[in-house]
């Protein structure tokens, strides 16, 4: 009988999307040298060759290469990948690139994020996006390189915090040198332990985001300086970042495992009452519109760990990640060009009065009261 259709997991792909995308960007290179375009804050734009000609004997071979790979996936089966019709229409182009889960959901308007040029394993990808992987790849070596010093150190720092100074340079170093920097507003609302301007006062917090994209990692990296991430245990799987959450000691989460749950709650609380803050995304996944999903979809969790243990709640509102990197895209498709933005806000106080349900909504309220109407919640 055959054999059903199983979904790959998204590490899989990634990183079968890693092995083909060299060969994809070696038939690019043939046709024509890639310009990619990055921003700095105050506009400047340049200009930067990715990839070198390639001799005529080695561009002939790659043609045929991909001709025989495009002859054998013209039924489109899963995990295929296709060189897109950059000829079609705008509007085919947005419904390849959005899964919207609303009618009225916004989909990335730009046209630079709307020409996505290549579909590997399903996905989008931009040659930006090949430029922005060659950074990620450079400073991730050094990363784990970095992760490995400190594993065999870990007697020295006991709370692994050089390890997440560590993953903190990756994102930094990646986003400075792709042009993907955020603007961020409201830093007198962080204490001066995560580079903000507020008197510390040794009160941990539990800093809440909304999630729409695989960038609001890297981003809300640059606004917590010293914290743990409270993540699904399946990232603990994903190359590099992996082992910097395992053994970083970062709560991880199995909601299909009561126990698993129950010890990650009793960590994430163990963390708090030391003073190391965390970094929660309440929505659970990322969102597939780009839009904030409604106070009830939030998982309480992260608000049952800040009543339980006193710590304030600092609701950030991130924009823009959407339209460089959505649901759909395999690496981000654009720069930033001052697109992305973190707003933070006031802290909100918890007591043992209070209801995750209240705090929820509160923080929920906040959060939405900072993203743009292409970002709103539908609810």
């Amino acid at each position: 009988c055959p054999t059903p259709h199983l979904k790959r997991p998204r590490m899989i792909t990634a990183l079968r999307a890693a092995l083909v995308l060299p060969l994809v960007v070696a038939a690019i290179s043939s046709s024509q040298r890639v310009n990619v375009r990055t921003a700095t804050r105050s506009g400047t734009k340049w200009s930067s060759p990715i990839v070198q000609q390639h001799g005529q004997n080695m561009r002939r071979n790659l043609r045929r290469s991909l001709s025989k790979a495009l002859a054998t996936t013209k039924n489109k089966q899963p995990g295929s990948w296709q060189i897109s019709d950059r000829s079609s229409t705008s509007s085919s182009s947005n419904s390849r690139l959005v899964k919207s889960s609303s009618a009225i959901a916004t989909p990335p308007t730009n046209a630079a994020v709307q020409g996505a040029n290549l579909k590997v394993f399903g996905y989008d990808v931009t040659k930006f996006g090949v430029y922005f992987m060659a950074h990620a790849l450079v400073y991730g070596i050094l990363w784990y390189l970095s992760l490995i010093k400190w594993a065999v150190l870990s007697f020295i720092d006991k709370d692994h915090h050089n390890m997440d100074r560590s993953s903190l340079l990756w994102a930094t170093r990646t986003l400075k040198s792709t042009g993907c920097m955020p603007i961020i507003e409201g830093w007198e609302n962080l204490p001066k332990e995560h580079g903000g301007t507020m008197e510390d006062d040794g009160k941990p917090l539990m800093i809440v985001a909304n999630h729409a994209s695989w960038m609001d990692v890297p981003v809300i990296r640059q606004i917590t300086k010293r914290c743990k991430f409270l993540a699904k245990k399946d990232l603990g799987l994903v190359p590099i970042l992996g082992p910097s959450l395992r053994w970083g000691d970062h709560p991880l989460v199995d909601r299909s495992d009561k126990r698993s749950t129950v010890k990650s709650f009793r960590q994430g609380v163990d963390w708090l009452k030391k003073g190391v803050s965390l970094v929660t995304f309440p929505e659970g996944t990322r969102s597939v519109d780009g839009r904030f999903s409604s106070a009830e979809a939030l998982k309480g969790g992260a608000f049952k760990m800040a009543i339980y243990s006193g710590a304030r709640v600092v609701p950030v509102s991130i924009a823009g990640t959407y339209d460089i990197m959505p649901k759909s895209a395999l690496l981000p498709l654009r720069p930033s060009d001052g697109r992305i933005r973190l707003k933070i806000h006031a802290p909100i106080e918890t007591h043992k009065g209070m209801s995750e349900e209240e705090l929820a909504a509160e923080t929920h309220k906040t959060i939405s009261s900072g993203l743009p109407p292409s970002q709103q919640p539908l609810s």
